[in-house]
C-alpha cells in the first residue's frame, strides 16, 4: 500500500521528461488553471472551495518532486524557477477561492499609456457589462490571467501603481525595440553585477557548494565593508535578472500572442531613487505579487492586529516565498536568516508609521534615502550570506563562452580592434 508522504512527494527528484512533466507538473498546471477559469464565473464559490486543496496538493508535489536541474549542480536554480511558479499557484489560488465577486476585463485603449497611474474602482466604468462571462470567453481570459500577475486589463487589482513608461506604445515595432535593446543592457548588467561579487568574494565563496560573503581573514572594517558591496551588487544583480526576464516576457507575448504594448507597462519605477522603506516596498519595487501578499497574508492579520499585523502579514508570505525558492538548492533554505529580513522589513514600515504619527511628517527627502538604504543594506547583507551559503550567487546562469561580457568583448575586440 503507497504511503501518503510518498503520495505527496517523491522520495527524490525526478529529472524533466515528457512521462514527469505530465504527472508531476500538468496537474499543478491544470487545477490552477482551472481555478482561473472558475474565478471569472459566477456562482463557482464552492467549487472553487473544493479544488483549492487539490491546487495546492499538485503545486507542492510538482515544487518537491521534479528536477530541472537534470541533477547538475551548477543548475540547481532552475528548480528555483519551478518552486517559484508553484508557490505562485498556491498563492494566487488561494487568493481566487476566497474572491467575493467574479474577475472581469476591462476594455483596454490599444494605444493607452500608463503614466504612474493607480488602478482603483474608478475602473468599474470601463468593465463590459455582461451578466456573467460566458464559458468559452473564460476559458480565453484565463490564459492573460494565469501569467498575467499585476492584473493589467483587469478589474481586480486596487490601489496598484503603474509605472510611467519611458517609451510610446502607439508603434508596435518600436515598442519591441526598445524593450530588446533594454534586455540587452539589463542581460549585460545582470552578468557584469554577479560577476564583480563574486570576484569580491572569500575564497571558496563563489563555488557551487557555497561559502559566506564575510571574509575572516580581514579586519571587522573591510571585512563589513567588502560585505556591504557584494551585498549592493548582489541586490543589483536581481534586479537586472528580474528586468531582463520581465523583457523577454514582453517581447514574447506582444510579438508572437499580438498582445498590446500597453499591457506590458514597466515592472520598477527607479527603486534607486526610493526615500522610504514606504515608497521602496510599495511603489518601487516590483509590484508583481503584491495583490496575493495583501489578500493571504496582509488581510487576515490585518484583522486580527491591525495595520501593524497587516504589513507583518504581507511580509511573511513574502518571506515564505524566497524561503522555499532558496531551499530549493537543496543545502537548507536558512530561514531565520530569510525570514529574518522580511520581518525586519515590516518593522522597518511600521517604525515609519509610527514616526508619521508622532511626528505628522513622512520619512522623505535625504535623510530618508539614507536611512531606507542602510536599513535595507544592513539587514539584507545576512540574506545574501544565505544566497552564497547555497551556492546560488555560483550558479551557471549562462555557459562560460557565451556569457554577455564575454561576448562584448569579443565583439569590441574582433570588431573594432579595441583590445
Amino acid at each position: 500500500m503507497v504511503s501518503l508522504s510518498r503520495l505527496l512527494v517523491s522520495q527524490e527528484r525526478a529529472s524533466l521528461s515528457v512521462s514527469t512533466f505530465s504527472t508531476l507538473f500538468l496537474p499543478a498546471f491544470v487545477s490552477y488553471f482551472t481555478m482561473a477559469v472558475l474565478v471569472q464565473r459566477k456562482r463557482t464559490a464552492m467549487i472553487r472551495f473544493a479544488l483549492l486543496p487539490v491546487t495546492l496538493l499538485c503545486s507542492y508535489r510538482a515544487g518537491s518532486s521534479l528536477d530541472l536541474s537534470f541533477g547538475i549542480p551548477d543548475y540547481l536554480f532552475l528548480n528555483q524557477i519551478l518552486v517559484a511558479a508553484v508557490f505562485t499557484f498556491s498563492m494566487r489560488s488561494t487568493g481566487w477561492a476566497f474572491a467575493k465577486k467574479p474577475y472581469s476585463r476591462i476594455a483596454l485603449q490599444p494605444n493607452k499609456t500608463f503614466n504612474g497611474n493607480t488602478i482603483s474602482d474608478s475602473t468599474s466604468s470601463q468593465l463590459t457589462n455582461v451578466e456573467d462571462t460566458p464559458l468559452f470567453t473564460a476559458f480565453w481570459n484565463a490564459w492573460d490571467l494565469s501569467v498575467n500577475l499585476r492584473g493589467i486589463g483587469w478589474d481586480w487589482p486596487k490601489g496598484l501603481r503603474i509605472p510611467k513608461s519611458s517609451c510610446g506604445t502607439e508603434s508596435r515595432p518600436k515598442f519591441l525595440l526598445s524593450t530588446l535593446a533594454k534586455l540587452l543592457f539589463n542581460t549585460l548588467a545582470f552578468d557584469a553585477a554577479s560577476r564583480a561579487a563574486h570576484y569580491l568574494s572569500p575564497e571558496r565563496f563563489g563555488s557551487a557548494e557555497g561559502g559566506t560573503i564575510f571574509d575572516a581573514s580581514l579586519p571587522p572594517l573591510s571585512r563589513y565593508t567588502r560585505s556591504a558591496f557584494i551585498t549592493i551588487l548582489s541586490g543589483c544583480a536581481a534586479y537586472f535578472l528580474v528586468e531582463s526576464l520581465y523583457h523577454i516576457y514582453t517581447i514574447v507575448f506582444v510579438l508572437l500572442f499580438r498582445q498590446a504594448p500597453s499591457q506590458w507597462p514597466p515592472l520598477f519605477d527607479t527603486p534607486w531613487l526610493s526615500t522610504s522603506l514606504t515608497s521602496f516596498w510599495g511603489r518601487k519595487w516590483h509590484q508583481l505579487l503584491r495583490e496575493y501578499f495583501i489578500s493571504v497574508g496582509a488581510r487576515p492579520l490585518a484583522y486580527l492586529f491591525g495595520r501593524p499585523g497587516g504589513v507583518m502579514g504581507a511580509f511573511l508570505i513574502s518571506g515564505a516565498l524566497h524561503y522555499l525558492v532558496l531551499k530549493a538548492m537543496e543545502r537548507g533554505g536558512h530561514p531565520v536568516v530569510v525570514f529574518g529580513f522580511f520581518i525586519m522589513q515590516a518593522v522597518g514600515l511600521i517604525l515609519e508609521g509610527i514616526w508619521k504619527k508622532r511626528t505628522g511628517l513622512r520619512v522623505d527627502g535625504f535623510l530618508g534615502s539614507l536611512w531606507t538604504w542602510l536599513w535595507l543594506v544592513f539587514w539584507g547583507t545576512f540574506m545574501i550570506d544565505a544566497w552564497a551559503r547555497v551556492g546560488l550567487i555560483e550558479s551557471k546562469f549562462f555557459p562560460d563562452d557565451y556569457r554577455p561580457t564575454v561576448l562584448l568583448v569579443h565583439f569590441l575586440k574582433h570588431g573594432f580592434n579595441l583590445f
